[in-house]
């Protein structure tokens, strides 16, 4: 097929009139940010939550405790202006209470050498609980959370436990500070 001036002419001028064109006029489409935190919902850990983007530790599963017994894990905080924020939910397998309990460093090493009479964070720690659910901005510095089954807040049962343990941290977004 041969193609004449004519033809040539209009597609040229079609090409030239914005049909299919070189440059690139699109409209970036905007990326969902539910929360308003700054990080897009596809990106962000917590699309619903404007104090959390990016989840930075997670611990869960099943702890089984003997009378007596306590399973922690350190909780060391960002050093980002807006912190982390902590959350957990504990579920216990029957009736029988157990403790959480949110340590500043130097209590928890006494707490673990022993002593059962150790200041807790409070604004952090739940006692006596079988269901327990918490969300908090922690503040900076070094803390341990410990799945307590000791007589530190409430005396352990006869009988060992089975706790549901679901603990997170979540970040802010990174913003820059001057």
């Amino acid at each position: 097929m041969k193609l004449t001036r004519r033809a040539f002419v209009a597609g040229a001028s079609a090409l030239g009139s914005g049909c299919v064109g070189f440059g690139d006029s699109s409209t970036p489409t905007p990326r969902p940010d539910r929360d308003g935190d700054g990080a897009p919902d596809h990106a962000d850990d917590y699309p619903g939550d404007e104090r959390r983007a990016v989840r930075s530790f997670q611990w869960e599963g099943t702890a089984s405790l003997q009378p007596g017994e306590f399973q922690a894990v350190a909780l060391t905080n960002s050093e980002r202006a807006s912190g982390d924020v902590l959350d957990y939910e504990v579920s216990v397998d029957g009736d029988t209470p157990v403790d959480c309990l949110v340590f500043e460093r130097d209590a928890y090493d006494r707490f673990q050498d022993g002593a059962r009479d150790v200041s807790v964070v409070s604004e952090y720690s739940r006692v006596g609980v079988t269901d327990a659910s918490v969300t908090r901005q922690l503040a900076r510095g070094e803390f341990l959370f410990a799945l307590d089954y000791t007589d530190q807040s409430t005396a352990p049962g006869p009988a060992p436990v089975e706790v549901s343990i679901t603990l997170e941290l979540g970040e802010a977004l990174a913003t820059e500070t001057a």
